[in-house]
């Protein structure tokens, strides 16, 4: 994929900076936040005062910030959760974990970090009920915001398809797709250095966020390209009320 020097590429999607960069001044106004009908999450998630600052233990607080990221932790979940507190908190003591995703050397221990935080939804007997890579990546990136990467519907449709880094499968554990997400996250920060001090110096103050967390939003690309593939079959953009889960899938025939 050919990226030009005045674009960012997120997955299969390339967007200019100077929209990737709009996105992130408006996502990151925490003030029109506060009072806005339809507030995005910063800083709510990010300056959230909930748990603990300490990167390698999860109180019960840390384990309800996906509500603030709008994934709401039910209670069955939140119990599930407080069962694996312990195996979570071991996989986050790994020293990788405190290292940027571009400045990881070690891949293999990169790998095995991520192995050992989402292997616990793969073994039925331990697996907390109703959790997800999504639900698990919003509790643990709090922890270890330079590596450990978001997850939801958006990023999947951003780097997941034929024609995107991580390829479609019939059968793949959590861990190991999630390996693969980290790694193809990994690769567009480390391979976009200067577009990624663009898009730090858009936010409110330098440093705000990590790089991980700070990867031009993929919900905000999908709607963007939605957008256009609406827009060249009938001359208007789709309301915000219509995005749907089947509307994504379509996504890799716009890139």
């Amino acid at each position: 994929m050919v990226v030009r020097e005045a674009e960012v590429r997120i997955g299969r999607v390339v967007v200019s900076l100077e929209t990737a960069s709009a996105w992130i001044r408006d996502y990151t106004n925490a003030a029109s936040n506060v009072v806005s009908e339809r507030p995005y999450a910063f800083s709510a998630y990010d300056c959230y005062d909930g748990g603990t600052a300490e990167p390698d233990r999860l109180t019960d607080g840390d384990l309800l910030a996906p509500g603030l990221l709008n994934v709401p932790v039910k209670i069955r979940s939140f119990y599930g959760l407080q069962r694996v507190r312990g195996q979570l908190e071991e996989a986050l003591r790994r020293p990788v974990g405190e290292t940027p995703l571009a400045a990881v050397s070690d891949l293999q221990e990169l790998k095995q970090a991520v192995q050992a935080l989402y292997e616990v939804l793969d073994h039925p007997a331990v697996r907390p009920w109703g959790v997800g890579g999504t639900t698990l990546s919003k509790v643990l990136h709090r922890k270890r915001p330079h590596s450990v990467v978001l997850h939801d519907r958006w990023v999947r449709a951003c780097y997941v398809g034929d024609d995107a880094p991580v390829p479609h499968a019939k059968a793949r554990s959590w861990a190991d797709y999630m390996i693969l997400i980290t790694e193809a996250i990994r690769e567009d920060i480390a391979t976009q250095h200067g577009g990624f001090e663009v898009l730090q110096a858009a936010t409110r103050k330098s440093g705000l966020l990590t790089d991980a967390r700070i990867l031009p939003y993929p919900r905000h690309c999908c709607v963007e390209l939605q957008g256009r593939r609406t827009r060249s079959r009938t001359g208007r953009a789709p309301s915000r009320s219509r995005w749907r889960s089947n509307d994504i899938l379509g996504l890799r025939l716009c890139t």
